[in-house]
């Protein structure tokens, strides 16, 4: 279907392949090895590198998480593990603990930013919680962090962060946690179509997590094959899974990581418009408040429960795409059960994702702010005219 000019749909993401990424992963597909190798094996070197300890290229963040959750079942001296999990967040922060045999436990998240925060993690933590996962939601690294960190060390917990959303190899100091999981999915900061990383401080659990990573193999298709008389299959004694990366994603993430900087000044820079063009509508819209060691990687804004599900809908009438990111996992039917105490579990049911990514032009977020405009102009509309018509107010749908 053909749009006038300036009309065309806006979606929430658009991934970037740069040509540089699009000429790696040429060169990728004419090595003639595009599975797990050589291209795998020097992006995993780029995340140790000065920060030392070990990492391996996964197929996605969930696999990087489901290993760290088959790390921690194995340190764990009791049958049930437990780790502290923030309310808002993707379904894969707790499901890939709960696959690897450790029960996930929803905490509470600051209203502020919808991050997990000390207080939230006191109150998660019983005498089964082996682990903190801390997840850098929408590209905020965590205020609290440093607090986190002590908190982990004082309870013997692993500290594992959830960086699908930030990528830390910007930053200045070296990693805080002890296990750190990375998103290469087609909508992150360094896309790759799917895939993933898994860091690890400790040396020791490379071996262990690679078999794991490997249906159980103690050498992968690239050590066995290193020369014209391929070696046997060496099975070790740990099941595992497939859950490697491929050559072809390493390729465009390489590339991707070359051009991080610019990419995130650039959203940056469109955050920092959002913020001017939505000032005129505050209170009824709220962005959340970024930090200067952002990855502005999700623009979030917070409405009106009662409206939001009208608001969507107008401006995707008006052809602009908007998402929830996340569903509260405190609902969630498999782990919601979990939760103990927290009063943050609706903050999902307030929070919009509006368009961000690189080739989002001024016009076109002008015309996301219009539409925002336009469509909370429409619910107070109707809002007066339920009120002089005797009805109730606008509900959520």
């Amino acid at each position: 279907m053909s749009h006038a000019p300036g009309t065309d749909p806006i979606p929430v993401f658009r991934p970037h392949v740069s040509a540089s990424a699009r000429a790696r992963l040429l060169s990728a597909l004419d090595s003639g090895w595009i599975g797990y190798g050589p291209e795998c094996r020097s992006l995993e070197q780029r995340f140790t590198g000065a920060r030392d300890g070990w990492a391996l290229a996964t197929s996605s963040c969930t696999s990087a998480l489901y290993l760290a959750g088959r790390l921690l079942r194995s340190l764990s001296n009791i049958d049930d593990p437990e780790v502290i999990v923030p309310a808002v967040t993707f379904v894969a922060s707790g499901m890939a603990f709960l696959q690897a045999g450790v029960r996930p436990v929803v905490a509470e998240v600051d209203p502020g930013n919808l991050l997990l925060d000390l207080a939230g993690a006191e109150q998660a933590l019983t005498a089964k919680t082996r682990a903190l996962l801390v997840v850098h939601l929408y590209g905020q690294r965590s205020p609290d962090l440093s607090a986190l960190r002590a908190f982990a060390t004082r309870h013997r917990l692993l500290l594992i962060e959830d960086c699908a959303h930030r990528v830390d190899l910007l930053d200045d100091a070296p990693p805080v946690g002890d296990l750190l999981c990375y998103s290469f999915n087609a909508v992150k900061e360094l896309p790759g179509g799917e895939g993933g990383l898994l860091w690890g401080r400790d040396r020791q659990y490379e071996s262990a997590m690679r078999s794991v990573s490997n249906l159980g193999l103690a050498a992968d298709t690239m050590q066995r094959t290193a020369s014209l008389h391929h070696a046997d299959y060496d099975f070790a004694s740990e099941p595992g899974l497939k859950l490697r990366s491929s050559d072809l994603c390493a390729a465009l993430v390489h590339a991707a990581i070359d051009s991080l900087a610019g990419g995130r000044q650039r959203r940056r820079e469109q955050f920092h418009r959002y913020d001017r063009l939505l000032a005129a509508l505050a209170p009824a819209v709220q962005p959340l408040a970024r930090g200067v060691d952002d990855s502005c990687l999700m623009y979030v804004v917070k409405v009106d429960t009662a409206k939001r599900e009208h608001l969507r809908a107008a401006m995707a009438a008006s052809g602009i795409a908007t998402s929830v990111h996340y569903p509260s996992l405190a609902r969630h039917p498999l782990f919601g059960r979990d939760m103990r105490g927290a009063g943050c579990s609706d903050q999902d049911e307030c929070i919009t994702t509006l368009p961000t990514f690189l080739e989002l032009t001024n016009d076109g977020q002008q015309r996301v702010a219009d539409s925002l405009s336009r469509a909370l102009d429409d619910v107070q509309r109707m809002a007066a005219v339920r009120i002089d018509g005797g009805c109730d107010a606008v509900t959520r749908t």
